[in-house]
């Protein structure tokens, strides 16, 4: 195999007999050379000329020139390799990174799921704070869960957080959630309810925005399917809970009783 180096210092120092030229396989040209120099001496003009040319052309260049024979085995080789990729699917590398981004993505949804396991745990066991940490990691990787949203409209009720209560509600309708009838039956919005905001919301945000089929697990069992239960019933009894939370509030507000004692009576009656 020819080297550019070679024949480029070869041309410059031996160039006027047409070193360069034998050294390239070019014999015809070599003895040109040699011709010319003992006729016209003008061999050693060609010859700066062929150094010149040399040290600017690019190797690529020179090995398709000279190392023709070469050049042909790689082109041959990369040729065969692209043909095994056609047949035989993508390299192993390929797949190796297409298995480890499906575990990625499974990995993603048992962290999820774990997620939304243990808020629904610390919510049961009316921590509330630990409940909602939970959910917003969820919201982290999901923010368009609308069950989530809702499961955190209820957290924040529980803690009086009557904005960030309300901006949940109106996100998880954003997102799908369309089952009014637990905006007015789940006991976690009992406190929400009873805020005067709650008649003029209901009315003129959540009524305004097209809903979709909601998407995602009521991860705080708001609706029991298991049983069959009397939803009459079930609205009477909210209602009287409500009054009682309405008279609570009252009586906290004038000073009568604790927030403390209001805490505690609260949590009795949900």
């Amino acid at each position: 195999m020819k080297n550019k180096n070679t024949a480029t210092l070869l041309a410059f120092f031996l160039g006027w007999v047409g070193a360069h030229r034998f050294y390239l396989g070019q014999y015809v040209l070599g003895f040109l050379y040699i011709l010319l120099f003992f006729t016209f001496g003008i061999s050693f003009i060609i010859a700066l000329i062929d150094f010149f040319g040399f040290l600017t052309m690019r190797r690529e260049r020179f090995d398709y020139l000279y190392n023709r024979m070469y050049f042909d085995n790689d082109y041959k080789e990369f040729l065969s390799r692209r043909k095994s990729f056609q047949k035989g699917g993508p390299p192993k590398m390929v797949k190796k990174e297409a298995r480890k981004r499906a575990r990625k993505a499974k990995s993603t949804r048992d962290v999820v799921l774990e997620l939304k396991k243990e808020g629904k745990s610390h919510y049961e066991n009316y921590e509330y704070e630990q409940a909602v940490e939970l959910f917003e990691k969820v919201l982290e990787i999901n923010s368009r869960d609308a069950a989530i949203h809702f499961n955190l409209a209820c957290c924040f009720s529980l803690l009086e957080n009557k904005g960030r209560a309300f901006r949940h509600l109106k996100l998880a309708v954003e997102n799908g959630f369309d089952d009014f009838g637990r905006f007015k039956e789940h006991r976690g919005l009992a406190w929400l309810r009873v805020q005067d905001e709650w008649d003029d919301l209901m009315k003129t945000n959540f009524k305004r925005i097209k809903l979709l089929e909601a998407e995602g697990e009521d991860l705080l069992n708001s609706k029991d399917t298991s049983e069959d239960v009397n939803r009459d019933a079930g609205t009477e009894k909210d209602d009287k809970i409500l009054v009682q939370l309405r008279k609570l509030k009252d009586l906290r507000d004038r000073g009568l009783i604790s927030d403390l004692e209001f805490s505690k009576r609260k949590e009795a009656l949900l």
